[in-house]
């Protein structure tokens, strides 16, 4: 209903317009028809329009005419083929929008209104016909016009020379086509053909109206960097000559005038621009020509330069390609007012043409030309370029109604049978249109896309002048995948100063290599220079990305080599050849350490850490192949993670051998030593080692996960040079290292802590030197990271150096002595123990002696410590006897030797055990006077007390071992007399007893007699005592399951009361002793009568005189059994000597931890009494003790039952009555205080 109302309207007002404007003129008003089956409507500019003004002119040959006649051939030959005739109804539109709009309505209310409005009977139609479609208008902005009216009524329109760009707009043209491209694709054209020729600065001239406006918006949008429009002037087409001359002068006026200027305006602008410019320059000589570039609207139109020959010469004109049509020419030519009677105009076109009238008044004859109809065409003929395009279009709607009658009514069915077609619908014809595709007859594929575009195809011509006119050369074509390319065919073209010189024109000259553009005017700009990584994009420097450099010409940024150490670089090969020799002589020095694992040097290294040591140097000298590798994220997690473990492993070990040294050493300075060292077996020295490599490897892989190494470009370097290395932060990097650091700053304290140890203690002046070589090394590497440049290098001859520093300091004397001085591999040199293994040998022999003779000339009650690094606290004393002062101030002779960890403070250490009683500093002890105790016997006092509290809650069951005899003698050990010397001097030196430090004066009423003997007043001279029964020694030799040994008396307890001096003389049973070999002399053939026990005593040289002329391979034989029979008895006379020394001490350990515990009671009742100053008799005193001691002793029955079970031989009386008589004494002491 509504179309329907507005259909009414229209026409209505349709039919008012009309008849207002058909009567203005009677030539306007004539139609062109030839009349078919289905009628197609054509609008062409017939006449020209007067300039200035709406109004029609001249009859146009090249636009009416032809296009004409080129559409009656088109459609003659499209008849041929169709299967039904079509028709066409063509009307003027002058060139005005006006009379285009006239001629449209006058169209639609003769086939339109006439026909739809005939409802009455009786009621016949002129032609069933009615218009289908309509081609052209030939101008855009007319054809805007009509299909603003075409778009209501659903009739399809199709252009021939309409390049608008608004009609590609269907939103708001949706029955709008064409063939031929639109004025984007010009724009593109003319901004191709700037770029050509570098004209960067030009200005623009655009004509009024839809394309004028339209193709400079385009154009503007288009323009880049590398054109700018330095002006622009928008003129109307009928404007006054002084519009023009104003335009063109503002663009003469520019503080820098360009030399091009394109004008996107139809022919008669173009005309009239170029009509400004030759005035201009005929009133001032300095004006210059310009170089215009010209639109499809001036194309290669002559009318636009008739009388402007000279100032339209050079210049260049975009036209739609149109080939020449020689058929046409062909049928125009045949053309004369008596066959051409379908053309209203061409009798008309005739007469204007020759100049002759074909009917002359009679007043009027002789003064004009009688028309004969035999004039030529062919006089000033030239082909209108859009005929092509004319005929196309006609070709597109005849294929589009073609395929919708095949469609629709098939090919049985004739026009009149097929009802179907009778009635065309618009919005389905527009949309067969729209799926047209063929290609003409001059190759040209005419398609459409969803714009209903044609594809683009220009041809650029170059004006040469009045004789030469248009020249072909270029052209611009649109390809299928959206492609565009320009090509001039034409190698001389001519410009505006009829030369083939290109002309200039540019603001500024272009920058150099290496220079941007600063701008400062409007298409100027400044030449200033950028940076050597930078590349200029026209205006602006760009710096290039990291590992990348400008080109030559600065204009694009290429990848830069990557540089990396290469190993056949001078330097890389020093450090890998340093490598390599490190790592065959750690492994040399590996393979010389196994080999020899069980010689003194080899242990007195702690073999175990020795191996972690080299192991960790090893893995130094490796780590240098992934420092200098190509870096990759193996390579560069291997240099990040490996270096600090690796040194952690070396510099933890001797730590913790430095660290077990120091402990030793401090032990032995104490007086006494109450307590055996703890972690010193080689197993806790291992696990420590490797707790402290644990809390390097943890620190490692904290500051990996925090910041994962990778390889990239170092900084220093770029951006002229790509260097590929490891990057890591130095924080990340550097951290790890102060772990290892302060494992060296530990082992230097230690080191210099163990500075003044014997001579031929090296190990620790050993560790020493290196830690001072590695601090220093340490110190320069780390300098160096921070300011060198080539760390890769530096960092592994740092940690090749500082790994040759601890295996050349600490291992290469080692293995000089075991391969170039076997004669120093022996236990005589290296003697070791468990607790240390250092170097005491021939040198500390001579320490001994001095120490010893020293100690003669000192009084008997002081003491002398030998200097032996090891863990046990001797306090020496003369062998002679001491005095002691007993309570009746005799003096009494007794042998005093010192005590080492589980003797006789076992008991004596419980007189201040477990409760807050101490002695006091000034306790009288002698005649009623207070004399002060010194300080030495109030700290040995303090340790025998605490040593008696941690073995009285010890859980143990065995006795306690004795430190020096704690080593379990390896089966391969070889020793002989010196070691059997130092066995003795220790054994002598575990039986002196504490008390032997302090004053006798000092205690002299603390040294009691026994209970039966006090009356003597003093200790009995132990030497005066029978020796002890061997017997029981023996059977508890028996029950280990040991073999039987001589023990001759000189090696008795007798000695151990005594002197003190074991010379055991040790040798094998008989039984196995006497059972000798008989060797067969290779040269007298006798038997060499030796037993095992002659064999043993004989010394090397006494075996080599009676082995003299036998055969080698008995003496070695010989040689290699008498090594066997002195290891197995050296063996076994340190069992003895350990199972006698545990013996003794755990027997007088029970009998003084008994006495001592009657002491304690007694010394607790008296302090509680001086506490509170309580007076007491003598009887009173004696009853409150004696039920103070029987309460004491009922408790600590338990406990000496449970100790008395530990051992089957009876203590000596000895140490029981010297306990004793300390009891008795006291409490004579205490009666007399009281």
């Amino acid at each position: 209903m509504l179309y329907s109302h507005v259909t009414l309207l229209m026409l209505r007002v349709i039919d008012i317009y009309s008849k207002q404007s058909v009567q203005q003129s009677t030539t306007r008003m004539l139609v062109a028809e030839v009349p078919g089956d289905i009628q197609i409507g054509a609008l062409f500019p017939v006449h020209r329009q007067i300039q200035g003004s709406e109004s029609c002119g001249e009859i146009w040959e090249s636009y009416g005419i032809q296009r004409i006649e080129a559409s009656f051939l088109a459609l003659k030959y499209l008849n041929k083929k169709l299967p039904f005739k079509l028709g066409i109804e063509i009307h003027d539109t002058c060139w005005s929008e006006r009379v285009t709009i006239n001629s449209l309505i006058r169209m639609l209310k003769e086939n339109v209104a006439t026909n739809k409005c005939c409802t009455t009977p009786g009621c016949e139609k002129k032609n069933n016909a009615v218009i289908s479609a309509v081609l052209g208008p030939g101008k855009s902005s007319t054809a805007l016009s009509a299909q603003n009216l075409l778009q209501v009524f659903k009739i399809p329109q199709i252009g021939y020379s309409s390049t608008s760009i608004e009609l590609s707009d269907k939103e708001r043209f949706a029955y709008f086509t064409r063939v031929v491209p639109s004025d984007v694709w010009q724009a593109r054209a003319i901004l191709e053909v700037l770029q050509h020729f570098n004209w960067t600065y030009v200005a623009v001239v655009y004509s009024a109206g839809n394309y004028g406006e339209k193709g400079y918006e385009e154009l503007l949008k288009m323009t880049n960097e590398n054109v700018c429009i330095a002006h622009s002037e928008k003129v109307k087409p009928l404007a006054p000559e002084e519009e023009f001359r104003r335009a063109l002068k503002q663009i003469i006026n520019l503080k820098i005038v360009p030399k091009a200027i394109v004008c996107f305006c139809e022919g008669e602008v173009a005309q009239a621009m170029l009509a400004a410019q030759k005035y201009l320059i005929s009133k001032d000589k300095n004006i210059e020509k310009f170089q215009w570039i010209g639109s499809d609207g001036w194309a290669d139109r002559k009318d636009v330069v008739v009388g402007l020959e000279d100032e339209a010469a050079g210049s260049f004109t975009i036209r739609i390609h149109s080939p020449r049509m020689e058929a046409f020419e062909k049928h125009y030519f045949n053309l004369n007012p008596e066959n051409n009677s379908v053309n209203p105009w061409f009798r008309d076109f005739w007469q204007q043409k020759f100049e002759c009238q074909f009917v002359i008044p009679k007043e009027e004859i002789g003064l004009k030309k009688q028309c004969t109809g035999n004039e030529s065409l062919k006089i000033g003929y030239e082909q209108d370029p859009k005929l092509s395009q004319v005929s196309n279009a006609i070709r597109v709607l005849g294929e589009a109604l073609e395929k919708m009658y095949k469609d629709r009514c098939g090919l049985d069915k004739n026009f009149t049978e097929c009802t179907a077609m009778h009635t065309i619908n618009g919005t389905l014809l527009f949309k067969y249109i729209l799926n047209v595709t063929f290609v003409d007859e001059f190759q040209q594929v005419i398609t459409f896309d969803q714009n209903g575009d044609a594809p683009a195809w220009y041809d650029i011509l170059n004006y040469v002048g009045k004789n030469g006119g248009y020249k072909l050369a270029g052209s611009f074509r649109q390809f299928p995948s959206g492609n565009y390319s320009l090509k001039f065919h034409k190698k001389r073209i001519i410009f505006y100063n009829n030369t083939y010189d290109v002309p200039i024109s540019v603001c500024s000259q272009p920058c150099g290599r290496g220079l941007k553009r600063t701008p400062t005017t409007a298409c100027c700009w400044l030449c200033e220079p950028c940076g050597a990584n930078e590349i200029v994009n026209q205006t602006t420097c760009v710096e290039c990305p990291s590992a990348y450099w400008p080109d030559e010409e600065r204009l694009k940024c290429v990848p830069l080599p990557i540089n990396y150490l290469q190993w056949h670089s001078p330097g890389v090969l020093a450090a890998l050849i340093f490598a390599i020799l490190g790592i065959l002589s750690t492994i040399f020095t590996i393979i010389t350490f196994v080999n020899h694992n069980s010689t003194p040097v080899v242990k007195s290294t702690t073999r175990e850490l020795s191996y972690i040591i080299l192991c960790g140097i090893i893995a130094c000298y490796g780590v240098t192949f992934a420092i200098l590798a190509k870096p990759t994220f193996i390579s560069c997690f291997i240099s990040r993670t490996l270096p600090p473990i690796a040194f952690s492993a070396v510099y933890a070990a001797l730590l913790t051998k430095t660290n077990r040294i120091a402990r030793i050493l401090a032990g032995s300075k104490k007086r006494i030593l109450t307590k055996k060292p703890r972690f010193l077996s080689t197993f806790s020295q291992v696990v420590i080692t490797w707790i402290l490599v644990g809390i390097q490897g943890i620190i490692v892989a904290v500051g990996v996960i925090k910041e994962m190494p990778t390889a990239n470009y170092d900084e220093n370097f770029l951006p002229s040079k790509v260097v590929l290395v490891c990057t890591s932060s130095t924080p990340a990097f550097l951290s790890p290292f102060f772990w290892n650091l302060f494992l060296i700053i530990l082992c230097t304290l230690y080191a210099i802590k163990t500075r003044n140890l014997p001579e031929n203690f090296n190990e620790a002046k050993f560790i020493g030197f290196t830690m001072y070589c590695t601090l220093v090394v340490w110190c320069a590497f780390i300098v160096l990271h921070f300011g060198a440049v080539n760390r890769a290098l530096i960092m592994s001859f740092s940690f090749s150096l500082s790994a040759s520093i601890a295996l050349i300091i600490l291992f290469a004397p080692k293995v000089y002595i075991i391969i170039f001085q076997p004669e120093k591999n022996v236990r005589a040199s290296y003697t070791t123990t468990k607790l240390i293994r250092c170097h005491f040998g021939n040198t500390q022999g001579n320490v001994e002696n001095k120490n010893r003779s020293i100690s003669k000339g000192r009084s008997s009650t002081q003491s002398l410590s030998y200097s032996c690094p090891t863990r046990t606290a001797s306090l020496h004393i003369a062998a002679n006897q001491s005095s002691i002062i007993s309570s009746s101030g005799q003096t009494t002779k007794s042998d005093v030797s010192t005590q080492t960890e589980g003797n006789i403070f076992h008991s004596s250490s419980s007189l201040l055990s477990s409760q807050p009683f101490r002695f006091k500093r000034t306790l009288s002890v002698s005649h009623g006077k207070k004399k002060s105790i010194g300080e030495d016997v109030i700290q040995l006092i303090d340790s025998c007390r605490k040593y008696q509290e941690d073995k009285l809650h010890s859980t143990e069951i065995n006795a306690p071992k004795n430190l020096l005899l704690e080593v379990e003698e390896d089966d391969d050990d070889t020793e002989d007399e010196h070691i059997a010397g130092m066995i003795k001097n220790t054994l002598q030196n575990q039986m002196r007893t504490v008390l032997s430090t302090v004053n006798p004066t000092t205690l002299g009423s603390l040294v009691l007699t026994d209970e039966n003997d006090s009356h003597s007043g003093g200790l009995r001279n132990p030497a005066a005592e029978t020796d002890p029964d061997d017997s029981h020694f023996e059977e508890f030799l028996r029950s280990t399951g040991l073999h039987s040994f001589n023990l001759t008396s000189s090696f008795g307890y007798k000695r151990l009361y005594g002197d003190l001096t074991p010379p055991y003389s040790i040798t094998s049973n008989s039984s196995t002793s006497e059972s000798g070999s008989n060797f067969l002399s290779s040269t007298s053939g006798q038997l060499i009568e030796l037993t095992d026990k002659e064999l043993a005593h004989l010394s090397v040289r006494q075996l080599n005189q009676r082995l003299q002329g036998y055969d080698q391979e008995v003496v070695a034989k010989l040689k290699q059994k008498r090594r066997t029979l002195k290891n197995r008895g050296y063996a076994l006379n340190c069992r003895v000597r350990r199972l006698q020394s545990q013996r003794q001490l755990e027997e007088i350990n029970h009998k003084l931890r008994h006495e001592v515990t009657s002491l304690k009671c007694t010394i607790q009742y008296l302090q509680s009494r001086l506490q509170y100053y309580e007076p007491i008799t003598t009887a009173q005193f004696n009853d409150s003790r004696m039920a103070t001691f029987q309460l004491c002793n009922n408790s600590s029955t338990t406990n000496d039952m449970n100790n008395n079970n530990r051992s089957n031989v009876q203590p000596q009386q000895q140490i029981g009555r010297y306990v004793t008589s300390n009891r008795v004494s006291f409490d004579n002491f205490m009666m007399r205080e009281s």
